[in-house]
């Protein structure tokens, strides 16, 4: 559980983050909005130690030290992220992750039935409002 609660504070530290530098974005699906309107380049730095590089459907933000929180957004502006991102987060900061995907996404789904993730399609996991 460790593992995903780490995500989880890595994605919040974005969150503030980005909400410190600009607080005039409502939220990180607002970055993808700039970046498709071409107000935003597809890659660079949010604010010092952030940096930003957009793809498909979401953004990769790496923290100053490495660790790279990676989330999508669905179509309505939803941050939402699998197994593999949180996966992708956990060998940036520690090498190899001790839990498999499927692990992973047994705890994710554990954190729904808390009420603190929502599983808005299967699979995909968002943090609950």
């Amino acid at each position: 559980m460790r593992e995903v609660e780490a995500y989880l504070q890595a994605l919040s530290r974005v969150r503030s983050a980005v909400q410190r530098c600009h607080p005039e974005f409502g939220g990180l699906a607002d970055l993808l909005r700039l970046y498709r309107s071409g107000a935003l380049e597809k890659t660079g730095t949010i604010c010092a130690g952030l940096e930003y590089n957009f793809h498909g459907s979401g953004c990769l933000f790496t923290e100053i030290d490495g660790a790279e929180i990676d989330l999508d957004f669905f179509e309505e502006g939803l941050e939402v992220f699998d197994s593999w991102r949180i996966r992708r987060f956990l060998m940036s900061v520690d090498g190899e992750p001790s839990r498999s995907i499927e692990e992973i996404t047994e705890v994710c789904r554990s954190l729904v039935s808390q009420g603190r993730l929502v599983e808005p399609r299967s699979g995909w996991f968002s943090m609950a409002a």
